[in-house]
C-alpha cells in the first residue's frame, strides 16, 4: 500500500556538515531519523523530506502466515526486493538462510542479531515501488533516494544496531555523503561508523550500539562500502560504494559492471523503513545490504542504522 502525501515532513530540520561521537548503552533511547528522497515524488513530516521516483511510496507487509505457517511476505524470494536468502555459515561456505533485514527488523528466522526482540522494530513500512502484501508481488527498489533538510545546521543522531558479514573482517563501513537538489552531485562522504577497513581487517569497527552525531547538508544521501569487494576504478583501490542513489555504485557494486571489467558483485542497495508514532518525530531505519548473489559467494554484508533528530526523546 502507498502512502498518498507526496511529502512526508519529519521533525524539525535536517544536517549539515560535523561528525561528534558519542557513546550510550545499548537499550536505547535512540531513534534514526533518516529521510529518504527520489528524484520526483516526495514525502514530509515535520521539516524533512524524503523525495522518491515517481510510483514509489511507503509500502506495508506484515507477518501474516499462510496454511502451513509459513510467512507470506517474508520468505527469502526477492519480493520485496530486500526479502533475499543470504549463507548461514562461515567464510564464504554454508547453507541459505533467513537472515537479510526484514528477518532482522522482526527478529525471526535466523536473525536475532538486533539486541533480541526487545529492540527490533518489528515489520515496518518500506520506501519502494507498488507493493501487494496478500500476494507477496511487487515491490521493486526505488533507485534515486536522497534527503533534505530545510533547517541549516540541524544535527540527527545515528545509532549502529546491526553491522555484519559472514566473514567478521569484511564489516561495512556507513556514513552520509553530499548531493544537490536534483540529486545529481556524488559530493563528499562523511564516515558514521567504521567498517573493518581496506584492506579487510585492517581496522577495527564501531560496536553496536553506537551513537553518532551528525550535520549534513541540506541535500544528502547515505553510502556504505564493501569492503570485501575490490573497486579498482574511482580513485585508489577501495572497497565499493553503494549509495541510496543507485546511479552513484561504484561498478563492482553492481551487477551491470563495464564492458572492460565484465560483470560486478551484485546490486548493492538500500531499504528504509518508517517508525512513526502519534506525537512523536519520524524515525528511519536504514539498511546497506548485499544483493540477492551473496547466497552464491557467501559475502552478505547487513548494516542497520536507526536515526532521529537530535533532542528528541523518542
Amino acid at each position: 500500500m502507498q502512502t498518498k502525501n507526496h511529502e512526508d515532513r519529519t521533525s524539525k530540520g535536517w544536517l549539515t556538515r560535523s561528525v561528534d561521537v558519542e557513546r550510550a548503552a545499548f537499550p536505547l533511547k535512540i531513534t534514526l531519523i533518516l529521510l529518504i528522497a527520489m528524484s520526483v515524488w516526495t514525502a514530509s513530516a515535520g521539516a524533512q523530506t524524503l523525495i522518491g521516483a515517481s510510483g514509489a511510496g511507503w509500502q506495508t507487509w506484515n507477518l501474516a502466515q499462510d496454511t502451513d505457517g509459513n510467512f507470506i511476505d517474508l520468505n527469502s524470494n526477492g519480493y520485496p526486493y530486500w526479502d533475499v536468502p543470504f549463507l548461514a555459515f562461515g567464510q564464504y561456505d554454508g547453507n541459505p538462510a533467513n537472515k537479510s533485514v526484514g528477518w532482522c527488523m522482526t527478529s525471526t528466522g535466523d536473525c536475532q542479531g538486533m539486541g533480541s526482540a526487545l529492540f527490533a522494530p518489528g515489520p515496518l513500512p518500506f520506501w519502494g515501488m507498488l507493493y501487494d502484501a496478500a500476494s507477496d508481488t511487487g515491490g521493486a527498489m526505488d533507485p534515486t533516494m536522497y534527503f533534505r533538510t530545510t533547517r541549516s545546521s540541524q544535527s540527527y543522531q545515528a545509532t549502529l544496531y546491526l553491522n555484519t558479514a559472514t566473514n567478521t573482517q569484511e564489516i561495512n563501513e556507513f556514513g552520509w555523503f553530499q548531493t544537490n537538489s536534483t540529486g545529481t552531485l556524488n559530493g563528499t562522504k562523511h564516515v558514521i561508523f567504521r567498517g573493518s577497513g581496506y584492506p579487510p581487517g585492517t581496522q577495527t569497527p564501531d560496536s553496536v550500539g553506537k551513537i553518532v552525531t551528525f550535520t549534513p547538508t541540506q541535500y544528502f544521501g547515505f553510502y556504505y562500502s564493501d569492503v570485501s569487494d575490490p573497486e579498482t576504478l574511482n580513485g585508489p583501490e577501495h572497497g565499493c560504494y553503494a549509495y541510496t542513489i543507485f546511479t552513484f555504485n561504484d561498478e563492482d557494486c553492481t551487477a551491470a559492471g563495464t564492458p572492460a571489467n565484465g560483470t560486478g558483485q551484485g546490486d548493492h542497495n538500500f531499504a528504509i523503513f518508517l517508525q512513526q508514532s502519534p506525537g512523536q518525530v519520524p524515525v528511519y531505519w536504514v539498511a546497506g545490504q548485499d544483493p540477492s548473489m551473496c547466497n552464491h559467494d557467501g559475502d552478505c554484508n547487513l548494516t542497520v542504522v536507526r536515526v532521529r533528530r537530535s533532542g528528541s526523546t523518542n
